[in-house]
C-alpha cells in the first residue's frame, strides 16, 4: 500500500506524540498531520518532527475530516472517538483507519457499524486491546503452538510513576462496571476488582492483580478458540491496588461515578510520572501439538513506559499497512488476528522491548 501521509488524531497528546516520533524515525518521507481540537498546541512538535503540520480535527464533530484541505492516506486514531464519527468519516471516504483507543463496549459497537456500512473500500483496523494490541497479538501468536487452549491469562503490572495520557483515565474511570468474558467456554459476567490474584513477575516480585475489562477478553476467545481469557491489572505500589479494589467492592467508586466527582476520581487515577518499565505476563494453558497438556508463560517488559509500548502497538499496525507484501483486505480487521507473531516480535525487539519465555 502506497502511503504518503498519515493523520494522527490526537497526534500531539502524550501517546500521539510518541507515535508521531516513532513514525518519523521509521518513515522520514511520510507527511504527518497532527490532528486535534487546538492545533496550535502541536506546533512545536510539528517543527521537531519535520515534514509535519497541525490540523483541526475534532472526533466529536459530525464529520471530523470534512474541513481538511487534503485528505490523508491513513487515519490513525490515538484519541477517543466516542460516537464513531471519526471512524465513519474515514470509512465514507475509503481511507484506511487504525484505532487504538476503544474499550470493549465501544469496540463491539464500532465493529458492527463497519459491518453495517454499505461500501467499505479500505482496511479498518481495531488494535484496541491492551497496549494497542501488543499483549493480545503475542498471546494469539503463541497460542498457535497449541492444538487447543483451555485458558489464557494476561497479567499487567502498572507502574504508578509511569507516563500516561488523559485517555487512559477515561478508560479506567469505568472500572466499577461488570463486564462479559468467556469462562469454561461460556459467556459470563464478571465484577471487576474483587478477589486478588497473586502473580509473579520474574526479577521484579509478586503482586496482587485484579480482573478488569479489556478488549483482549472479547477478541482472544474468537481468535484462538480459548475456552477462557482473563485480564488482570495490579500496581507496583501495592497500596494503590488494594485501595482501588476496596473502593470498587464497597460500592464507593460507583457512588462517586458522576460528573460532580470527576475531578476527585481523575486526581486519584491520573498522576503520571516521568516513565517507568511496563510489564505484562502471558500464561497459556492447553494441549500442545504433541498432545500434552502444559502451561507456557512469557514476560514482556518495556523499559521505557506503557506509553511507549502503546505507541509501538500503533506503529506495528501502521507498518503492517505500509510494508505488507500482500494485499490488505478491506473491512474490519482485528489486530491480534491478522498480525504475524514474527512481525510483532521483530518490531518490539528493534525498539528495546524484551520478550522472554518464563521457565
Amino acid at each position: 500500500m502506497t502511503i504518503q501521509s498519515v493523520l494522527l488524531a490526537g497526534g500531539y497528546g502524550v501517546v500521539g506524540a510518541e507515535v508521531a516520533r516513532l513514525i518519523r524515525q521509521n518513515y522520514p518521507e511520510i507527511n504527518i498531520l497532527l490532528g486535534g481540537r487546538s492545533p496550535g498546541s502541536g506546533d512545536d512538535l510539528a517543527k521537531q518532527l519535520g515534514n509535519a503540520i497541525t490540523v483541526h480535527v475534532d472526533s466529536t464533530d459530525e464529520d471530523p475530516l470534512a474541513d481538511l484541505k487534503k485528505l490523508p492516506d491513513v487515519v490513525l486514531a490515538v484519541v477517543n472517538d466516542p460516537n464513531d464519527q471519526l471512524l465513519l468519516s474515514s470509512v465514507r471516504r475509503g481511507i484506511p483507519y487504525i484505532d487504538v483507543t476503544r474499550w470493549t463496549e465501544r469496540l463491539r459497537r464500532a465493529i458492527q457499524r463497519v459491518k453495517d456500512a454499505e461500501d467499505v473500500r479500505a482496511p479498518v483496523v481495531f488494535s484496541s486491546s491492551w497496549m494497542a494490541g501488543v499483549a493480545a497479538t503475542l498471546a494469539a501468536g503463541y497460542a498457535r503452538t497449541f492444538s487447543s487452549i483451555e485458558q489464557i491469562d494476561i497479567g499487567i503490572l502498572y507502574a504508578t510513576k509511569d507516563r500516561a495520557g488523559p485517555n487512559s483515565v477515561e478508560y479506567m474511570d469505568r472500572i466499577h462496571l461488570p463486564f462479559e468474558v468467556f469462562d469454561g467456554g461460556e459467556p459470563t459476567m464478571v465484577k471487576p476488582f474483587q478477589k486478588a490474584h497473586r502473580t509473579n513477575f520474574p526479577q521484579t516480585g509478586s503482586f496482587n492483580l485484579y480482573r478488569f475489562d479489556t478488549p483482549d477478553q472479547f477478541t482472544l476467545p474468537r481468535v484462538t478458540g480459548a475456552r477462557g481469557v482473563a485480564a488482570r491489572i495490579g500496581f507496583d505500589d501495592s497500596l494503590s491496588g488494594a485501595l482501588l479494589s476496596a473502593l470498587v467492592r464497597l460500592g464507593i467508586w460507583k457512588m462517586i461515578s458522576g460528573d460532580a466527582f470527576r475531578g476527585l476520581r481523575h486526581g486519584m487515577l491520573f498522576n503520571p510520572g516521568e516513565g517507568a518499565p511496563h510489564r505484562i505476563r502471558i500464561d497459556i494453558d492447553g494441549i500442545t501439538e504433541r498432545g500434552v497438556q502444559e502451561q507456557h508463560s512469557w514476560l514482556i517488559t518495556d523499559p521505557e513506559s506503557q506509553t511507549h509500548m502503546t505507541a509501538l502497538g500503533a506503529l506495528i499496525q501502521f507498518d503492517r499497512l505500509v510494508n505488507s507484501q500482500e494485499s490488505v483486505e478491506n473491512g474490519v480487521q482485528i489486530a491480534e488476528e491478522v498480525t504475524h507473531l514474527d512481525h510483532c516480535l521483530t518490531m518490539l525487539k528493534a525498539n528495546s522491548v524484551e520478550v522472554s519465555k518464563i521457565t
